[in-house]
């Protein structure tokens, strides 16, 4: 990983000094995944996918920075699901650039393939025409990356398995009572049925983060962002990314 220092954004805010907002250029060869969402209570619901080709997707935007905060031109939105927690409307409407939201659909975006997979927030019945929640897979820089939302499953279907194919990074859920979620393995079942190689949490509190780094062996905690490429796959070692939301704007 390159030195983190080189990589932050300090804007020039002289009564702030040292404030840190997302890196919005990539320099760095390889793919970046990002916290953004300025909400205290889910931030780590939103990210921003940064390809090595410097494509920018937002996925789940809530509670966003404002355009005087934060300059951010994507290429393309998604959204899981219209709930607040992973929704801003204003954020949304306010951009012209592709949106996808909560929509089964596969398309391509520069260098980036996005395909929507129909889910279901709670329970296992799921309307393939209009689902309540939808799985976006990214594949950016031969990584596929699988924002899950809030899928709320007690299992993915054969159909999803196949759908989804190899995934090598889940943003996945594990305490969420409104998918059934709260104090529940649920989300553990699902993530070994999905079997990515590294779980970054979203809905999760650290009780929840911590016992799935258990189970898994490994939970490494970073502030704001991970940079990654397939070589980092290499070691074929399964692992908890937790990335800790600690912007300022």
């Amino acid at each position: 990983m390159k030195n983190i220092t080189s990589l932050l954004i300090i804007p020039a805010d002289e009564k702030k000094p040292g404030r840190t907002v997302p890196i919005l250029k990539n320099n760095t060869g390889k793919t970046i995944i990002q916290t953004v969402s300025k909400s205290n209570l889910t931030p780590t619901n939103s990210f921003i996918i940064i390809s090595a080709d410097g494509t920018i997707i937002v996925t789940d935007p809530t509670s966003m920075p404002t355009p005087e905060e934060l300059d951010l031109i994507p290429d393309v939105i998604t959204v899981t699901h219209t709930h607040l927690d992973h929704f801003d409307p204003e954020f949304i409407d306010h951009l012209k650039c592709r949106k996808s939201i909560g929509t089964v659909e596969k398309f391509n975006v520069n260098d980036i393939q996005i395909y929507g997979i129909a889910s279901s927030h709670r329970g296992d019945i799921i309307n393939q025409k209009t689902p309540n929640n939808v799985i976006y897979v990214f594949e950016v820089d031969g990584l596929r990356i699988a924002h899950m939302g809030d899928i709320g499953q007690e299992h993915l279907t054969i159909k999803q398995v196949n759908t989804l194919g190899k995934i090598d990074v889940a943003l996945m859920q594990f305490s969420n009572p409104f998918s059934g979620m709260f104090d529940s393995d649920k989300g553990f079942t699902l993530i070994e049925e999905l079997k990515p190689q590294i779980i970054i949490p979203t809905h999760s509190n650290p009780k929840s983060t911590h016992k799935i780094g258990k189970i898994l062996g490994k939970l490494e905690v970073l502030e704001n962002y991970y940079i990654l490429d397939s070589g980092d796959l290499a070691e074929n070692t399964r692992k908890v990314v937790w990335l800790k939301n600690t912007l300022t704007y």
